[in-house]
């Protein structure tokens, strides 16, 4: 009995982890191990569900491998490329520097190799909770939203991040999952964060009063929460008003990065640089607050697997 179950226990593990590395048909094949050893011994598995939990995953893996034997090879950008488009991002050689260079290479779509950098700076204390954020934005923006949950029970098991640390981890990757409608509740380690966050004032409070000013100083990156998403309102005839919500990819700061399909011309042709936003809807796990932003850069991502999609970068100016 106990035999039976390490085997089924072991099979799955082995599973999980070949399919965290990408090795999908080796993931494949320990599910229908572990499936099969389930089905012999129905009568001595307690978890009832566990056949209908294994069948969706080969389910899943089988439609993702058809997806990649049917689609065309990704090309990526040649790596000299992107070591230069690491390095002109980064702009000092300290750890900040270094995150703002891979940061960098996430936007232009080659989350692979940003990945790769993330994982060598989640190693530095200075940068360490702002990587393993990225590697979870990478993961959501590579639709492998389940690989990044296998990242986040490994830290939870380890000894890499702080009580505090793991705790703003799970708030931040709890809202990427209700944002995105994944039922899944991420575990926490003993006590749980302190969710205060500062008062925030909203456009009714003005209601009777002038409208407030722009400030003449720019926000401070320190004042800034994690954006999940942001409602941005259109600006054509036909649909002015309309207020049409965007996934933030990656955020350094007060500089939000939007990752926006070729074809979405309401969207491209709004968010052109320079262009200021003057009602934008910032969605956090904790809090929604409006306010001003400017469109900084946008360019088209010419490879990998959001190539045709625009990047484009958002300051935010002001908070209301």
């Amino acid at each position: 009995m106990e035999d039976v179950r390490k085997q089924i226990k072991s099979f799955l593990q082995q599973a999980e982890l070949y399919q965290s590395q990408g090795l999908l048909n080796e993931a494949r094949e320990n599910y229908l191990h572990a499936g099969q050893l389930v089905k012999k011994n129905w009568e001595l598995i307690s978890n009832k569900n566990l056949l209908t939990v294994i069948s969706k995953k080969i389910q899943a893996l089988n439609d993702q491998i058809s997806r990649f034997d049917n689609e065309t090879d990704t090309v990526e950008l040649p790596e000299e490329i992107q070591n230069i488009i690491r390095d002109k991002f980064a702009f000092s050689e300290d750890d900040a520097g270094a995150l703002e260079g891979a940061i960098a290479l996430a936007k232009f779509g080659q989350f692979e190799r940003a990945l790769k950098e993330f994982d060598e700076l989640i190693k530095r204390k200075s940068v360490r909770v702002e990587a393993a954020k990225n590697i979870i934005r990478c993961h959501k923006a590579l639709d492998s939203v389940e690989n990044a949950i296998i990242r986040y029970q490994a830290w939870l098991a380890g000894n890499l991040f702080t009580q505090n640390q793991l705790n703003k981890l799970r708030v931040f990757f709890q809202g990427i999952l209700d944002s995105k409608g994944i039922n899944i509740t991420l575990p926490e380690k003993l006590e749980k964060m302190d969710t205060t966050v500062p008062e925030i004032k909203y456009l009714d409070d003005y209601a009777e009063t002038e409208e407030p000013e722009m400030p003449e100083e720019e926000v401070q990156d320190e004042d800034i929460i994690d954006i999940s998403s942001v409602g941005i309102t259109l600006s054509q005839e036909a649909k002015k008003g309309e207020i049409v919500e965007c996934d933030v990819s990656f955020q350094a700061g007060s500089v939000i990065n939007l990752l926006i399909p070729g074809d979405d011309k309401d969207l491209t042709e709004t968010l052109e640089t320079g262009v200021i936003l003057n009602d934008v809807q910032f969605y956090s796990p904790m809090a929604m607050f409006n306010g001003k932003a400017v469109v900084s850069s946008k360019a088209m991502i010419e490879s990998g697997p959001k190539e045709g999609y625009y990047s484009l970068d958002i300051k935010v100016v002001s908070i209301n």
